[in-house]
């Protein structure tokens, strides 16, 4: 243990994978505290108590204001799951609270009060964290409420998709009573306020720094300096695997791959495709937004649809599910499943050949790491941490340019490399025993949590509405 000691750390996130999951935040949330926990650390997940959870052991109250809002949360004690303690949040105030994927501006103070009590509880308790993790900006609003209190533990804010900021206009702060913490918006106060800032690849946070990536907040990280790191995130590798995976019509392993083509089969099957086994078949598998690629994928689908493949596309997005749901239906060899759920994601990791992840962006990239295990070789876009864990690995398949023109002349020599079938089963080899663990990211938090001092870019609270100056509203 590279910290010295058992650490106690609040780990405050909007979602923990399988309770409540809308992206790879829900995965992180699962696995890094249990990693951590498996190197002695006693961590304490909190969670917003949102309507559909279990219930659990009441164990305290916490009330808090934020100007015009007030609530008093019960806190509800889950039990252990795998060495951590999870802990929810519940108010009668907020009955109907959402789940993350909700409105910023219509559940901000929801998520304000949230944080507050995460903030008061980790600085009254009677035996303190010595740091309290922050995850995206739900729980933004930590750093800065902490830095009121007395007695404060340390805090590290994890940035895992700069797009997404929580944004909120001034006559809400002023309603809030947020505006001494400068701008209107609950990412940046994280940024700003917390002890250290990371986000989930290195690569991810040197692109962040300049205006492209930047997301309008490039001037302030790059005022964190030194105090602004990049951890590549891990897989939870007892819980993606195939030679276990519940989800799957069958077993099967790097040493044994006749469970992966029974998946194919049924992938084939439950898509509507021919059952053949010769035919490459690719998949997609994440949210229908810009940021992954869809564009691109829609803009060619003519062009790879005539390059003899099978292509799966499985995830939901109100703006380009009619445009894949009529590309189905006109091309035989292309299949729609306008579905979020984890039995079938595994399905297409386990059943596909290949993997899409066409990103504009990227922070980390999860689903390529995963396809890897699942022996689907991975076609990605060289961006963000798919250029540290794809590309520059020789693992998989990447393009630079963003354009539809470059992703279906990649698919196509992917195509043909799927031909020399002893030369792709070496390849799927490689990525089936490959390990992007959690221990590296794991030990580098520590160290954070135990060594993060207050920094320059990270102002006391109480400085005023200060100029956004490129650490504001995006552009």
């Amino acid at each position: 243990m590279s910290a010295g000691r058992p650490l106690r750390v609040f780990f405050a996130t909007s979602e923990v994978a399988p309770l409540v999951k809308v992206g790879g935040l829900g995965d992180v949330a699962r696995a890094l505290p249990r990693a951590l926990a498996g190197r002695g650390h006693d961590v304490r997940l909190f969670l917003p108590g949102y309507a559909g959870l279990p219930d659990g052991r009441r164990v305290g109250t916490v009330a808090v204001a934020a100007g015009s809002a007030r609530a008093e949360f019960t806190v509800d004690d889950l039990g252990d799951h795998d060495g951590v303690r999870y802990l929810t949040l519940r108010t009668p105030q907020h009955p109907d609270w959402q789940r993350p994927e909700g409105y910023v501006e219509k559940h901000l103070s929801s998520f304000v009060l949230f944080s507050r009590a995460v903030a008061e509880l980790a600085a009254r308790s009677a035996s303190p964290p010595d740091a309290v993790h922050c995850n995206d900006w739900h729980v933004g609003h930590v750093p800065a409420y902490l830095r009121t209190l007395d007695a404060a533990p340390r805090t590290v804010m994890t940035i895992h998709n700069l797009a997404y900021q929580g944004l909120f206009p001034h006559d809400k702060a002023d309603e809030l009573e947020l505006t001494r913490y400068g701008t209107g918006n609950l990412l940046a106060q994280g940024i700003r306020y917390a002890d250290a800032v990371t986000t989930v690849s290195a690569r991810y946070r040197d692109e962040t720094l300049a205006p492209a990536h930047g997301v309008g907040l490039q001037g302030l990280l790059r005022a964190r300096g030194g105090d602004y790191h990049g951890i590549r995130n891990g897989v939870d590798y007892d819980d993606f695997d195939p030679a276990t995976d519940p989800h799957l019509p069958a077993r099967f392993d790097v040493h044994d791959l006749a469970g992966k083509a029974v998946a194919k089969r049924a992938l084939q099957q439950r898509s509507g495709l021919a059952t053949d086994a010769e035919a490459p078949l690719f998949a997609f598998v994440g949210r229908l937004v810009d940021q992954k690629g869809v564009d691109l994928l829609l803009e060619g689908i003519d062009e790879i649809a005539a390059l003899g493949l099978q292509l799966v596309v499985v995830g939901v997005g109100a703006e380009y599910e009619r445009s894949f749901r009529r590309a189905a239906r006109y091309y035989p060899h292309v299949a729609y499943h306008p579905d979020s759920g984890e039995a079938i994601a595994r399905l297409a990791y386990a059943g596909s050949d290949a993997f899409l992840a066409p990103s504009r962006f990227e922070p980390c990239g999860l689903a390529p790491l995963i396809a890897l295990r699942y022996g689907s070789v991975p076609v990605v876009r060289r961006v963000g941490g798919m250029a540290e864990t794809v590309a520059a690995t020789g693992l998989g398949f990447s393009f630079d340019g963003y354009r539809a023109p470059d992703l279906v002349d990649l698919i196509a020599q992917v195509v043909a490399r799927w031909a020399d079938r002893q030369a792709w089963a070496r390849l799927r080899e490689r990525g089936m025993r490959a390990r992007f663990s959690w221990d590296e990211a794991a030990e580098r938090y520590e160290q954070l949590y135990v060594r993060a001092p207050a920094a320059a870019g990270a102002p006391a609270y109480g400085t005023g509405r200060e100029d956004d100056s490129g650490a504001g509203q995006p552009t």
